[in-house]
C-alpha cells in the first residue's frame, strides 16, 4: 500500500514539473466527446502541494478518471482525481465541460387486445411500455437526466373519414435518472388500456388504436438531448425540432394532437 502511494506521489510531481519533456502518463483511455460549454484555466494542487494552470478536457465521476491540459505548454495528462488535494478535487469537478456518452436506447412496447363485451367489432386494447437505457461509453457518465416517454393512440375515425386522421396523448410518464459508464438502467411504464372500433370502413365509430411512443431525454436544465420515436411522421418532422420536442414533454393526457403532435387545429 505504502509502495502505491509513493509511486503516485512520484507520478504528480513528474507532471508538476515545467522542465522536463513529458510522456509520462500515457493515454490510458480514448474518449471521443461532445464536449458543450467554454472551458476556463484553473490552478489546481497535488497532494504533495505542488500547482500548476490547466484546462479541464473530461471528468468521469465513476472511475475518478480527469484529463487536463496544462496551461504552460498544452501537454495533456490522463489522472486520477486523487491525485490532487480536496479543494483541487472540488475544482476539477465544476469546471469538467459537459460530455454526452454514447447511449444505446431500447423501447419495447405491447399491445393486447380483446372484444369489448358483446361487440364484434369493439376492442379494448391494453399497452405496455419498458425502457431499457444503455451506457456504452467507457469513461463518459450521464449527468442528471430527465426521461419522459409519451404512449399516442391514433383515431380510428380516419377509416370513415380521412379528414379525422389526428392523434391523443394515451399516457406521459417521467423518471429522473444520472447513469455512470458502462451501466444499464430499465424503467416499466404503468399499463393503460383504451378501445377503438376495429372496422376499418365507413362504419368505423371511432376510438384510439396504439401508434407508438415518443421518448425524450432532458438534461437538468431542459435541454433535449437525446430523443426517440417509433411514428414515422414524428421521426421525419418533430425530432428535427428540438424547442417543440421539449414542449411536447409537457402533454397531458387526454390531449388531441395533430399526427407530428402539433395541438389538434393549431400550428406550432
Amino acid at each position: 500500500m505504502r509502495h502505491s502511494f509513493l509511486k503516485r506521489e512520484r507520478q504528480i510531481e513528474f507532471v508538476m514539473k515545467t522542465a522536463r519533456a513529458f510522456n509520462l502518463l500515457s493515454a490510458v483511455a480514448v474518449w471521443t466527446v461532445c464536449l458543450t460549454g467554454s472551458a476556463k484555466d484553473i490552478t489546481v494542487k497535488s497532494t504533495s502541494g505542488q500547482s500548476m494552470d490547466v484546462e479541464v478536457l473530461a471528468y468521469t465521476k465513476s472511475s475518478g478518471n480527469v484529463r487536463i491540459k496544462r496551461t504552460s505548454d498544452g501537454q495533456i495528462f490522463n489522472v486520477k482525481l486523487d491525485a490532487f488535494d480536496a479543494e483541487s478535487q472540488k475544482k476539477i469537478a465544476d469546471a469538467a465541460p459537459v460530455a454526452m456518452p454514447k447511449l444505446n436506447i431500447e423501447v419495447s412496447n405491447g399491445a393486447r387486445r380483446a372484444r369489448e363485451g358483446n361487440s364484434s367489432y369493439m376492442k379494448r386494447q391494453e399497452i405496455t411500455a419498458s425502457v431499457s437505457v444503455k451506457n456504452e461509453s467507457r469513461d463518459i457518465d450521464l449527468a442528471k437526466t430527465k426521461f419522459t416517454i409519451l404512449l399516442i393512440g391514433r383515431n380510428t375515425s380516419r377509416f370513415a373519414d380521412r379528414d379525422q386522421d389526428w392523434s391523443k396523448i394515451l399516457a406521459n410518464e417521467t423518471f429522473t435518472n444520472s447513469l455512470p459508464a458502462g451501466q444499464e438502467l430499465k424503467f416499466e411504464c404503468k399499463p393503460i388500456m383504451t378501445s377503438y372500433d376495429s372496422d376499418k370502413d365507413y362504419t368505423n365509430v371511432g376510438g384510439w388504436d396504439f401508434d407508438g411512443y415518443l421518448l425524450v431525454l432532458q438534461d437538468e436544465e431542459g435541454r433535449v438531448i437525446e430523443a426517440k420515436t417509433s411514428i414515422g411522421v414524428v421521426e421525419s418532422s418533430t425530432l428535427k425540432d428540438k424547442p417543440f420536442l421539449a414542449k411536447a414533454t409537457q402533454l397531458s393526457v387526454g390531449t388531441e394532437v395533430e399526427r407530428d403532435l402539433t395541438p389538434h387545429g393549431r400550428n406550432r
